[in-house]
């Protein structure tokens, strides 16, 4: 595993004496990693980023670690120069950042002395991989979002299929201070949305890139349909809700009316889990069993198709295996009753429909801490129970010993429906006191513990409600993400692609391959594509009527005037492009324009986001050069303000002119100055008409 990869450096050595490394083993350290950057990186070239992820672990653990060196350490270590190096170690450094944070929590978790500074390394590291971000946004918004926070990295000696993203990161180690981040969550809305789409990558397996498919030159809807959005993972959210409320429908349906033999309804349910059970497998499969398992959901899921796996099995075996009307009723009931336990779970899953909402979602995660901590108590009470259990088991005669009184006396007790009587007649000297120490333990003590347990996970919750929620949100962004599925069917008409569509995929080539699914996706989601179409063409009018007196410049900086204080973050995408006269000028793409079938995906600009800082240039030695370069910069500003005021009283000297009067070289400068000015407004008047002219 990755885990055990990160660590074979020494990156959580501290620099004091408690480390047991002498100043000598450190100096070999450090020229053991200058070393690896000159020898390995070729002359001219920039460092593979495995390779550069490698070299630059070590300092930023280093820094880390010296600018906490104690608990006591406040927020205010991360200033700007702190900010402005680590940034200018190049766009590998969030991700970088947050393997730190993964580190120090891990080595928390084994270190329990150690535990409180570790954790507060791990904060700061987190907050320094917020303002980092928010460094290269400020630089290039777009190749912030696709080059730094959803490229996927690794570093070099560890295997390529555990490469990650700085926010899978930051999901698996719930690092919500960096989730909470503007910027980050300001992603996560673009990858939502569909502004930022995944594609396959040779070099990491994935990667995300800018969309940029809507064009002012579509006017009708037919132009806007498109059936790549159906990738977007709002959509398929969208449409996942619906499909469940159909199943829901008609499973009410099947389990409200019994019949002899299974009806068209109820084998529609039966398909519908079968899809649903192929969706499951399909994410276990690509996105891995640590991150499936990481949400309640899926264990819901999973719970509830095995209940209706059984009760197929059962209403198949009645009707169609069994003869006899007495033993097909007696199975067909059996599976009906199992169908009506499983409406418990359907309706508990609604809740996962509304995680979308603020007010739900934090619900959903209070509730997902109450049963971990749940789990913890339970494990407790198993104990207890198997000591009394034993102990009035043993007290019973042997003639009359059975399991069934005891268990039930116990379960009982719990419940708060005690049965002295019972009690008395397992062992008349010992039985009232032996089960009124049980009630005591476990009514007043353990229950107790339960509520506390509960209350301290609601408030902690509760008190970091805004940052657990945006947690959450991601966490349900990336669950679509990490199954790259580029034609998602949705269950049930997943089975379609299973049995019918897949089988192709071995003897046609990839191109034949992906237009045979357009042509079996378009009329297979009709429906939705043009809802969607629909939808996103009238975002784009009204986005449109409400900025076309904005003259809107292209460039990266476009998209946070289109952000600030705006929640609709998908309408992003809606106004990235603009016809000018019939050259089609695309705002804030990249170098490089891929005409891909859904769209144009631009990737974003990397050029601003490059290493400034050399490999071989230690901290301290970066403030030095910095406060050398702003003195510099100091004195050339004296030196030209001395200039400018020598030349100008060198100028009223020389013509006589008083102190209160302008000499004429002023004035003819100032005027000329003026005659500029004007000329450039007259000009950008008649381009802003050319184009006024263009629109109508």
């Amino acid at each position: 595993m990755a885990e055990d990869n990160h660590e074979q450096t020494p990156l959580l050595q501290d620099q004091e004496d408690q480390d047991h490394h002498t100043s000598h083993e450190r100096m070999g350290d450090q020229a053991d990693i200058r070393n690896f950057i000159q020898n390995e990186t070729p002359s001219g070239h920039h460092i593979s980023f495995p390779k550069k992820i490698h070299a630059i672990l070590p300092r930023l653990f280093g820094l880390i670690n010296s600018l906490v060196e104690s608990t006591d350490a406040g927020d205010d270590v991360v200033t700007d120069d702190v900010v402005e190096f680590i940034a200018g170690l190049g766009k590998e450094v969030v991700y970088g950042l947050l393997r730190c944070v993964e580190t120090y929590l891990n080595e928390g978790e084994r270190d329990v002395g150690r535990k409180r500074l570790l954790q507060r390394r791990a904060d700061i590291a987190q907050l320094a991989a917020a303002s980092v971000t928010r460094l290269f946004v400020g630089k290039d918004l777009m190749a912030t979002y696709c080059h730094v926070l959803t490229r996927p990295f690794y570093a070099a000696g560890e295997d390529r299929d555990t490469a990650e993203n700085a926010i899978e990161i930051a999901i698996r180690v719930h690092a919500t201070d960096f989730l909470a981040e503007v910027e980050v969550q300001r992603c996560v809305q673009a990858l939502w949305n569909g502004l930022i789409l995944q594609t396959e990558d040779d070099e990491s397996g994935v990667r995300f890139v800018e969309y940029s498919g809507v064009r002012r030159s579509r006017h009708v809807l037919w132009e806007w349909v498109d059936v790549g959005r159906l990738n977007v993972p709002r959509y398929q959210n969208n449409i996942k809700i619906a499909m469940f409320i159909l199943f829901l429908a008609m499973y009410t349906i099947v389990v409200n009316n019994r019949t002899d033999y299974p009806s068209i309804v109820e084998w529609g349910v039966y398909v519908f889990v079968c899809g649903y059970i192929f969706e499951e497998f399909r994410l276990i499969f690509e996105g891995g069993s640590a991150f499936f398992l990481g949400s309640l959901w899926h264990w819901i899921n999973i719970i509830s198709y095995s209940m209706f796996i059984f009760s197929f099995a059962l209403r198949f075996t009645g009707c169609y295996v069994v003869v006899g009307d007495d033993a097909r009723d007696h199975y067909s009931n059996l599976s009906y009753d199992l169908l009506a336990l499983l409406s418990i779970f359907l309706w508990v899953k609604t809740l996962s429909l509304l995680d979308g909402f603020q007010y739900f979602g934090t619900m959903i995660m209070v509730l997902q801490k109450m049963l971990k901590d749940g789990i913890m108590f339970f494990w407790l009470l198993a104990w207890v129970y198997i000591g009394f259990f034993q102990s009035f088991y043993a007290l019973q005669e042997d003639d009359l010993k059975d399991f069934g009184s005891s268990t039930m006396l116990l379960v009982r007790g719990f419940l708060q429906d005690p049965d002295w009587e019972l009690a008395e007649s397992i062992d008349h000297n010992y039985g009232n006191y032996l089960f009124g120490l049980y009630l005591f333990f476990t009514s007043i003590i353990l229950l107790n513990l339960l509520i506390a347990l509960f209350n301290s996970s609601y408030t902690n919750i509760t008190d970091s409600s805004e940052k657990e929620y945006l947690a959450l949100f991601t966490f349900k962004v990336f669950s679509y993400l990490k199954s790259p599925d580029q034609f998602p069917y949705a269950a049930p008409f997943n089975l379609i692609e299973v049995f019918l569509v897949i089988p192709w995929s071995t003897v046609l080539s990839t191109e034949s391959y992906r237009k045979l699914n357009r042509m079996v996706m378009g009329p297979l989601f009709s429906i939705p594509i043009l809802i969607i179409a629909r939808s996103e063409r009238k975002r784009y009018l009204k986005l449109k009527d409400a900025n076309e007196d904005s003259d809107i410049q292209g460039g990266r900086h476009m998209y946070r005037y289109l952000t600030v204080d705006d929640p609709d973050a998908e309408n992003l995408f809606l106004m990235t492009t603009r016809e000018y006269e019939n050259d089609e000028l695309t705002a804030g793409t990249a170098a490089t324009i891929a005409n891909a079938e859904e769209g144009v995906l631009a990737t974003g600009s990397q050029d601003h986001l490059r290493s400034t800082v050399s490999p071989l240039e230690s901290f301290e030695e970066f403030k030095a050069r910095r406060r050398r370069e702003k003195e510099a910069k100091s004195a050339a500003h004296k030196v030209v303000d001395n200039s400018l005021r020598a030349s100008v009283g060198a100028s009223g000297s020389g013509t006589g002119a008083s102190s209160g009067q302008l000499t004429d070289s002023v004035v003819q400068s100032l005027l000329e100055s003026l005659a500029r000015m004007e000329a450039k407004q007259k000009e950008m008047e008649t381009l802003l008409q050319n184009y006024i002219d263009q629109e109508k």
